[in-house]
This record gives structure tokens, C-alpha cells and sequence, in this order.
């Protein structure tokens, strides 16, 4: 948390970095809507200080139930895939990966 949001600030639960997160998308992106429609799901990771990455620790796709497995927007796809967990690829969990 300290490599991603400084000193002053350590969250105590995924709820309360769920909250900041939407409050950052309301008040400083000024995406209203998307703060509140926006839907977060976390998993269990681990992190490499050496690349500063995280690499999940599971099936992230089975987190995701198949109805609501439409559109996936992967964020630095590499780090979700390097160590690939046993499971539905990301292609055919969902009708559209980007």
C-alpha cells in the first residue's frame, strides 16, 4: 500500500480501500457514475518488490460468476497470467477480452 498510495495512508480492510478508491473516481476524476457503478472485486496476491508487481495467488476467473462474464478489461495482463492458476482462460470465461 505504501508503494501505491505513500506514508500517510494504509487501509485496514478492502472496504475502506473500496471507499477511497470511489471517492477518488467522484471527487478528483469527477466520474460520478462510474464511482458508483464501477464494480471492484479483489483477490489474494502476492508481490515482488524486486519487478514491483503483484501476481495472484488463485483462479481469478472463478471469482466472476458467468453472468456476469461479458466484457473483461485487463490492466497490465501480464501480471494476471505469468503464473496462470488452473481454470477458464481469460478468452473463454468472457464474450470480449481487451
Amino acid at each position: 500500500q505504501k508503494a501505491v498510495y505513500g506514508d500517510g495512508k494504509k487501509f485496514s480492510s478492502p472496504a475502506e480501500q473500496e471507499e477511497y478508491v470511489r471517492t477518488w473516481l467522484r471527487e478528483e476524476a469527477k466520474l460520478v457514475e462510474e464511482s458508483q457503478e464501477l464494480r471492484i472485486e479483489w483477490y489474494n496476491a502476492w508481490q515482488n518488490k524486486a519487478e514491483n508487481s503483484l501476481y495472484s495467488m488463485g483462479d481469478i476467473t472463478a471469482l466472476i460468476p458467468a453472468e456476469a462474464a461479458d466484457i473483461m478489461i485487463l490492466e497490465e495482463p501480464e501480471h494476471l497470467n505469468w503464473y496462470r492458476a488452473p481454470g477458464q482462460s481469460w478468452t473463454h470465461k468472457f464474450k470480449h477480452v481487451i
